[in-house]
């Protein structure tokens, strides 16, 4: 059993730090006997102990939906066509600000592509499409439209003119080898786009909502990432960034989780005027819940 002041010894897998840890989180949603550890010098939050890569890749080649199955079941994740409308129509409206301000017209990659909604908006667009994506139903679902998907970085050998993934890099073992190695296939000027969680957000940090707590903190992101873990790793590579900061979740979802302690949204009639000044509080105060990190290639 862990308390708030333990502190253990170990490597930082990001920045090779090897001072103690302190504990962050002791309960892991789908896990076992792991942990969550901050590292104090790059402000990581990171599982403790790192899965062996090779589950890892079994995993999103074969289990991630089954996972998600339990983890998200409002997303039908054991039914590819109506995950693909759900995600899509919850997503794209997102995104489309930034696909129409940054993206160059050309190719674009999409890593972790998952059933190819992205994909298939911008192939409507008038972009040359594809996709890196390891789960093989996934896959093969998202090249039904006609988007090219690759099951790996090693199986490309020619460059994009725009690159983007979606809570992708907190999966990943060594997300700075996974952003070279996503610059690798952009070309030079070429822009990326990505989003990841931001582990400071409104009900882990503002409300310390334990549910909550147990709930975000699951076995399949082996990082949390703050402003400057984030700014850690990308001040290492040769990019001109933006970092951006953006809410997904309003208040009738907060509520819900203050109220009924679990996911989803609160039957209660909230104005979108309301709702949009709520959101923009949080992100003004550093409680949003992503980050959104746009540039270009040096």
């Amino acid at each position: 059993m862990y308390n708030s002041s333990t502190f253990i010894d170990i490597t930082c897998p990001l920045c090779g730090d090897c001072k103690e840890k302190h504990l962050y989180h002791e309960k892991v949603w789908g896990g076992g006997n792991e942990i969550f550890l901050l590292c104090l010098f790059c402000d990581v939050v990171f599982l403790y102990p790192f899965p062996l890569k090779e589950k890892l890749k079994h995993f999103y080649e074969n289990q991630f939906g089954t996972y998600m199955i339990e983890r998200s079941v409002e997303m039908e994740w054991n039914n590819l066509e109506e995950q693909y409308k759900k995600l899509s129509s919850r997503e794209i409206p997102l995104r489309i600000p930034f696909f129409d301000k940054y993206l160059f017209r050309g190719s674009v990659c999409d890593i972790g592509s998952s059933t190819g909604f992205t994909l298939d908006y911008l192939n409507k667009k008038g972009f040359q499409t594809f996709g890196i994506e390891p789960s093989k139903e996934h896959a093969l679902f998202a090249s039904r439209a006609g988007n090219k998907i690759f099951s790996s970085f090693d199986e490309i050998d020619f460059q994009f003119d725009n690159v983007i993934h979606y809570y992708v890099l907190e999966h990943v073992l060594d997300p700075i080898s996974f952003l070279k190695d996503s610059l690798k296939i952009l070309k030079s000027k070429g822009y990326f786009i990505f989003e990841i969680p931001n582990r400071n957000d409104a009900l882990y940090t503002l409300y310390k909502n334990a549910h909550y707590k147990n709930f975000i903190m699951q076995k399949m992101h082996l990082f949390y990432y703050s402003v400057k873990s984030i700014r850690f790793i990308l001040d290492q590579l040769s990019v001109n960034y933006k970092l951006l900061k953006g809410e997904r979740y309003g208040l009738d979802n907060h509520l819900n989780w203050q109220i009924n302690n679990k996911p989803g949204n609160l039957e209660i009639a909230i104005s979108k005027k309301t709702n949009n000044a709520y959101k923009n509080f949080l992100i003004r105060q550093g409680y949003n819940d992503y980050f959104i990190i746009v540039g270009v290639k040096n």
